[in-house]
């Protein structure tokens, strides 16, 4: 097997790929035959990429991880090409190595403007067989458009069974924990719908701001760079209804259906459904942090969201009446991933009116740390009364499988190697959610809606509070 890397210099393969396949060789999942091609247009030979590979695999694997025998000999089956993407002949190097009858995996950790010269040269070379598969990050475009355009683009060389389109969220153990919680345990799948749940959150908060991308971001925004992919996968994997196979494409049919099920959004003068916020000068953790218009490489009088808080509707029989808030930002006061389920109340209080009746959550964290949580209201002990408390039930993932717990990355390069497409975004999961984003920009921009501003540190416009507070709710901002 050849995993080829195109852009195997830059930081995605140093902080991501390259440490994940370091894993799966020190483990043993890969065959002692497989190579990894890095593809760049540095002027590198491959002496030179090892040593590179080997400062990132030292910066970003963890103490233990690191062995240096194990290192040199993983890095014995690492080669570097160096290639022009836009000549066809510079392509010729990699006949050698990608021939038929081997299994070659074509990563594409570069800018999707490269998506097509790579695939129309691996065409004109003859690089690309019935056994190929090919990568690609997100974005699929910047609108609906221009996917179509891209997903057309590799459909013109790969049949979509070949095509991983990939979403790392969705290689999380708590996000497929997600799946066994849903199907594989009748006390959660009776109750997961309108009969029990009052409403859904998902909040996706980072404190980082631009981090050297503000041309990038200033031309995106929180809406594509984000709720695109992320929040609107997180929504499906939710919502779904049960496919009939885990490894089956039974789980991404199930995903359209809610993408394609999502009321469309009108937005009006009281913006009851959504909320778009910029940061300003803030602090987090007693650190200053300068404004967004004042970072490197964006407008001054820029009008891009770095928030956007949404309230979302889908229109099945499963979820009628049952809003789902969305909400993702930068500069926030805390950095977390994760989807609360609240429940209703009980249907008749037995207890003393004075007593606080707190109603259930179900609480999945995706970062830092993963996590499952159910709040349950249960009695304090008391000599006298009778008082309820909640108390949660924790399952944190780390404690019972330290050595077994895989990164993002590495779980989604081994379904890539092993051909499990399920939890990979298929062609028209990625068009539909282009649709629905559109529409929603199309809605911003023709009522005029402009970022409100807030605190570096905060959680958000206050705005925020108050969409969620029209459901008689608060977000979920409570610190482990």
């Amino acid at each position: 097997m050849n995993i080829f890397i195109f852009g195997g210099t830059g930081d995605l393969a140093g902080r991501k790929l390259l440490p994940a396949l370091y894993r799966h060789f020190k483990a043993n999942r890969l065959s002692t035959h497989t190579k990894i091609l890095s593809i760049g247009s540095r002027a590198i030979d491959t002496n030179e990429y090892r040593k590179f590979v080997k400062e990132n695999l030292q910066l970003y694997l963890n103490a233990k991880e690191f062995e240096e025998s194990i290192c040199n000999s993983f890095l014995e089956n690492i080669l570097f090409l160096q290639i022009d993407f836009n000549k066809p002949e510079s392509f010729q190097s990699m006949s050698s190595y990608a021939r038929d009858g081997k299994r070659n995996i074509y990563y594409l950790a570069v800018s999707p403007i490269f998506y097509k010269p790579i695939v129309d040269n691996l065409s004109i070379q003859k690089l690309i067989f019935a056994s190929s598969s090919i990568i690609v990050e997100k974005p699929i475009g910047k609108d609906h458009l221009t996917s179509v355009e891209i997903n057309q683009a590799l459909a013109e060389h790969f049949n979509e069974h070949q095509i991983f389109r990939i979403d790392h969220y969705l290689g999380k153990e708590a996000v497929q924990n997600l799946l066994a919680l849903r199907f594989g345990n009748i006390i959660f799948e009776k109750i997961w719908s309108n009969i029990a749940i009052d409403h859904v959150q998902i909040t996706v908060s980072e404190t980082l701001g631009l981090e050297n991308r503000g041309s990038y971001y200033d031309e995106t925004g929180a809406i594509k760079d984000m709720l695109q992919n992320h929040l609107l996968q997180i929504l499906c994997l939710v919502a779904m209804e049960p496919p009939t196979d885990i490894n089956s494409e039974s789980i991404r049919d199930e995903k359209l259906k809610v993408l394609r099920s999502l009321r469309p959004i009108e937005i009006n003068k009281n913006n009851q459904q959504l909320v778009i916020g910029q940061y300003k000068d803030g602090a987090i953790n007693a650190q200053p942090k300068t404004a967004y218009i004042n970072e490197d490489g964006v407008n001054p009088e820029s009008l891009t969201e770095t928030f956007v808080a949404l309230k979302l509707w889908i229109d099945n029989w499963r979820w009628s009446g049952v809003p789902f808030f969305l909400r993702t930002g930068k500069r926030m006061a805390e950095k977390k991933s994760e989807i609360v389920v609240q429940f209703k109340s009980v249907p008749h209080n037995i207890f003393d009116s004075k007593i606080m009746q707190k109603d259930n959550q179900l609480i999945i964290r995706l970062q830092p740390e993963e996590s499952i949580k159910l709040k349950i209201m249960i009695k304090k002990p008391s000599a006298s009364g009778f008082y309820l408390q909640e108390l949660p039930l924790d399952l944190l993932f780390e404690d019972y499988y330290e050595n077994d717990h895989l990164d993002a990355y590495e779980r989604l390069l081994m379904d890539i190697i092993e051909n499990k497409p399920s939890l990979f975004m298929r062609r028209d999961e990625v068009e539909e959610a282009w649709i629905f984003i559109d529409q929603l920009i199309e809605s911003i921009n023709s009522s005029e809606t402009s970022p409100s501003k807030y605190n570096a540190g905060s959680w958000g416009p206050s705005g925020s509070d108050l969409l969620i507070a029209s459901h008689d709710a608060k977000w979920n901002n409570e610190e482990d």
